[in-house]
């Protein structure tokens, strides 16, 4: 978030304060220093995780691996996963071999974040081509103070259009795109703003309910 370093530091008190059940949780990311992957959860706010972590589902999707593919694996029938990043597309398939995770289909596929209708051309965009129960927009970014566009967005506003009756579409990070909340079409929304494995501050996800 951008805050100043106080501020951050105040926000992780508070947040420690209000939520100590998360506390043992944090301290110990801290000390040993896992990856979400290794922990095998998302990048995500604690009480987003633990709110999905009670559901499940039968056909999800995400675009953007790692801890989070672990998790969702768990909670589906069946996962597809997309990633652009051909290194870590080759550790995470070694880590589902590991882990012994067979109801995930993995797939690398090229990005262009040099315009947004490049982006939108591209096979990352285009590999959701059918519809889920859960959508997670977790993925490359084209974001920062002096961009005028995200592709994180431009993905929340393809998923409308591929999210089943009674799905969910997870936004990581929410914080950076107040614009989802305008042009979303969803019935409701939570943000679940704590702490989260693996980060030092506070994080933002939103689930979006269709």
């Amino acid at each position: 978030m951008y805050l100043t370093n106080r501020e951050r530091l105040l926000k992780v008190l508070f947040k420690l304060f209000s939520r100590p059940s998360q506390v043992p949780s944090y301290l110990s990311n801290l000390i040993t220093k896992k990856s979400p992957l290794q922990l095998r959860l998302p990048w995500w706010s604690y009480d987003a995780i633990n709110y999905l972590s009670k559901l499940k589902f039968n056909n999800s999707f995400e675009w953007g691996s790692g801890g989070s593919t672990l998790f969702l694996a768990s909670l589906s029938k069946q996962l597809t996963t997309i990633e652009n990043d051909f290194d870590w597309y080759n550790r995470l398939q070694f880590e589902l071999k590991e882990n012994q995770v067979d109801n995930i289909s993995l797939l690398k596929k090229n990005i262009d974040l040099t315009s947004p209708e490049n982006f939108k051309h591209s096979d990352y965009f285009s590999s959701l081509d059918k519809k889920y129960d859960l959508i997670a927009i977790d993925g490359e970014d084209h974001f920062g103070p002096d961009s005028t566009w995200s592709a994180r967005v431009e993905c929340v506003e393809k998923a409308q259009d591929y999210i089943e009756t009674k799905g969910l579409i997870v936004v990581d990070d929410s914080w950076r795109y107040p614009e989802i909340e305008k042009l979303s079409n969803a019935t409701t929304y939570l943000r679940f703003e704590s702490l989260g494995p693996a980060r030092k501050g506070v994080t933002s996800t939103d689930i979006y309910f269709y």
